[in-house]
């Protein structure tokens, strides 16, 4: 089997946004995640793998995560979570995301509650070899 790019993309929420619409929970997180001596971007690698587990990340940290998800969803309509790509590794220089990254999810088709989002929300563009 021959290997070669594929393509992906992320509806991506700068963490500023997040902020507005979850001072206190994102604040949480931060906290949490300097107590357990975790970097935001290892974190956010574990959370796009969904293994906290190998990247030995806290129960409080894994906690004040799922309560950021759930206020983002309880106040916007939809669904957050950190993404993570490598572009120097596994991309390209073109790529629009490098690093960590807060994803929306269920704006593909604009929901009315995506429709209220989507000056918050840009689509961003990155590839994969493999």
């Amino acid at each position: 089997m021959g290997m070669g790019y594929g393509a992906n993309f992320a509806e991506v929420i700068e963490e500023k946004s997040v902020e507005k619409f979850c001072k206190k929970e994102l604040a949480a997180l931060n906290v949490a995640l300097d107590k357990d001596d975790q970097d935001f971007g290892s974190f956010a690698q574990a959370a796009h793998a969904t293994d906290f587990n190998h990247f030995k990340i806290g129960k409080k940290v894994i906690k004040a995560y799922e309560v950021l998800q759930y206020a983002f969803t309880k106040k916007t309509g939809l669904l957050l979570s950190l993404g993570y790509h490598d572009a120097d590794n596994e991309g390209d220089r073109y790529d629009d995301v490098n690093g960590a990254f807060w994803c929306v999810h269920g704006m593909y088709q604009l929901t009315k509650a995506g429709k209220k989002m989507q000056k918050f929300v840009d689509r961003k563009f990155y590839v994969t070899y493999g």
